[in-house]
């Protein structure tokens, strides 16, 4: 009986430290060259609609390198432990004309596409 307990609380213990994770900030640059363009989103319900518009981004293991500067910057501020700092995710985002948007993930190296409905509501939630 004592095993199937401690094994209940291992799982139990297993699963709650995934639930740790919470995106708590969202800081963006709109254009390296425009400083007055940068700006803080911290309302709970925008930061969520952020983290999942870039959770629907298909992702590549391949380096890229863009034409053209990026249009916007995004730092994402994940808080873990309430005694620990922050961890921080950088992206690097293209728009484009046919409204698809390239993305470049600075922590992983990776590169995305987000789709044009996706890349129009990532848009609204920054400006």
């Amino acid at each position: 009986m004592k095993k199937w307990m401690l094994v209940l609380l291992l799982m139990m213990s297993l699963a709650g430290c995934n639930e740790d994770e919470k995106l708590i900030r969202v800081d963006y640059q709109l254009s390296e060259m425009r400083t007055d363009d940068d700006g803080i989103i911290t309302d709970e319900n925008q930061v969520k609609s952020i983290g999942a518009q870039l959770e629907r981004v298909n992702w590549e293991n391949a380096k890229v390198e863009m034409a053209r500067k990026e249009d916007l910057t995004l730092t994402l501020f994940y808080l873990y432990d309430p005694n620990m700092p922050e961890r921080l995710e950088e992206y690097k985002i293209w728009f484009h004309d046919d409204r698809v948007a390239e993305i470049v993930d600075l922590n992983e190296h990776k590169y995305g596409k987000l789709s044009r409905e996706d890349a129009e509501k990532l848009k609204k939630q920054i400006k």
